[in-house]
């Protein structure tokens, strides 16, 4: 097919054939692109890597679940910062468990009730002291098969397994369940190298990793030690996930413009080589103008990470915020053990708990609610209605965070300050801090009154203002009127 034009004549193929073509290019470079974001790294720690085997794990990569977990990885993230705030697995002696069973001469009582999927376990010896922290992608299985067997394989010949004496002499092991190894993994970790408990041997990932999964578990880890550290490290990947959306798309454009041109050579075309060049940059040059012209383009990688990442992931904590007080005193169990902290800073971690998880029930609940009314109250946006929403809701979050920290401390400090010495209630404590909650209450809704009484007056200005115009209008139309009588009066007398 040729077409024609006023500069040149550039052959191509048929639209149907063109747009095959290209769906193709599409599909390929997903998988590519994928296949170097999912790659393992078979060479972890080599001083000369080997391209070919560089090759070999990004084309083994490039599968379809491949690139559906590289799509997915935010998920891994949302349960960090979940679990961050859930269970408090910044440190080891504030964690909240979700379960324990215990060991004694080798045998389990309660093992049967641990859920058979992934999680991290601490075993806590006779004295109460965590000695070993582990994880699997099967607590139950790892040990019944794992530990248990190993221990009277070891004993039955004579030798030392590494909990033998915790397994004897009697343990409690408590566990944390987790959706995903990766997660599971990265708690480990990073509470191995807080802990350093006696029994582990070594920190886990804590080098370059081999597989995908551990490659992931390890930045999740390196990001631990508290949400606002983990919510960075999010936004870091979700910044990696812009730029890989973008160089998808200059890749996708630069070998469908490289096809073009050697269709239109093999077809008989007469353009030259500078002038092939320079349309071959026009066109990635008008890509990156659309990116810039276009910011929603540029946000979606960053959205598409955020709703992976942060969508629903506070519902497990949300019986939690139903009430302010009820949330800052399971926040206070949470961080109590913390003998180091001072007052000031017990307080400030507590109210960032309240208020990060807080807001973030609230704005992830309004998030589809967002998303819905804007699709149906301009359906052309349809398209980007997921990620204005979570604009939205972005800025909402920021707004109602700032909001809450006006009060929110000073209810964290009463539960600090209570005694349960006092005569005063748990129900007393509640409710004068609910009375905290009522007085910044009547002050948003004085603030809210005095805008509505602003707007109103606005609009009786405004009102006024149209209604005097209208009278102007009025008068202006009369005196013409009464200008049109008398000249008409004038002109009869006059015949």
């Amino acid at each position: 097919m040729t077409t024609a034009n006023t500069a040149e004549v550039t052959h191509s193929f048929s639209p149907l054939t063109n747009a095959i073509v290209d769906k193709a290019i599409d599909n390929v470079t997903r998988k590519l692109v994928g296949g170097v974001r999912n790659k393992n790294n078979s060479q972890a720690g080599s001083k000369h890597p080997s391209v070919k085997i560089t090759i070999e794990d990004t084309l083994a990569a490039t599968s379809a679940k491949d690139v559906m977990e590289v799509a997915n990885r935010g998920v891994d993230w949302k349960e960090m910062i979940s679990k961050s705030l859930s269970h408090g697995i910044s440190l080891l002696s504030s964690m909240q468990y979700d379960g324990q069973f215990t060991v004694k001469d080798g045998i389990a009582e309660g093992l049967h009730q641990v859920p058979g999927k992934p999680g991290v376990y601490v075993v806590f010896d006779k004295t109460n002291t965590p000695v070993y922290v582990g994880d699997s992608a099967n607590i139950r299985s790892r040990w019944h098969a794992g530990h248990l067997n190993e221990n009277r394989q070891k004993l039955s010949n004579g030798e030392q397994y590494k909990l033998s004496d915790q397994l004897t002499e009697g343990c409690v092991v408590k566990f944390i369940s987790c959706e995903s190894k990766e997660t599971a993994a990265a708690i480990e970790a990073h509470l191995i190298k807080e802990a350093q408990p006696s029994v582990n041997a070594r920190e886990e990932l804590l080098n370059q990793q081999g597989t995908r999964s551990n490659i992931e578990a390890k930045k999740m880890k390196d990001a631990s030690g508290s949400t606002a550290s983990l919510t960075a490290g999010a936004a870091k990947a979700a910044a990696e996930n812009v730029g890989w959306s973008i160089l998808e798309t200059l890749v996708s454009t630069c070998i469908k413009a490289l096809k073009d041109e050697l269709v239109d050579i093999v077809s008989g075309g007469k353009t030259k080589l500078k002038d092939r060049i320079k349309r071959l940059f026009n066109k990635i040059w008008s890509v990156i103008a659309n990116i810039l012209k276009n910011p929603g383009s540029i946000l979606k990688g960053i959205f598409e990470f955020i709703v992976n990442a942060f969508s629903s992931a506070i519902r497990k904590i949300y019986q939690l915020a139903r009430n302010i007080y009820d949330l800052g005193y399971a926040a206070w169990q949470l961080y109590k053990g913390q003998k180091t902290m001072g007052k000031a800073e017990l307080v400030a971690k507590i109210s960032e708990t309240i208020i990060t998880s807080g807001c973030l029930v609230i704005w992830d609940a309004l998030d589809p609610i967002i998303e819905a009314n804007l699709t149906a109250l301009i359906p052309p946006i349809a398209p980007f209605a997921p990620y204005f929403a979570a604009t939205i809701a972005a800025i909402g979050f920021g707004v109602s965070s700032h909001y809450l920290s006006g009060f929110v401390p000073q209810i964290v400090e009463k539960i600090v300050n209570f005694n349960p010495m006092q005569q005063q209630s748990l129900a007393q404590q509640r409710s004068a801090c609910e009375q905290l909650v009522i007085n910044a209450e009547k002050e948003l809704i004085m603030i809210n009154g005095l805008e509505d009484y602003m707007r109103s007056s606005q609009e009786l200005l405004l009102d006024l203002s149209a209604q005097t115009k209208q009278l102007e209008q009025h008068q202006a139309i009369e005196h013409f009127s009464i200008e049109d009588r008398l000249n008409s009066i004038s002109l009869g007398a006059k015949a």
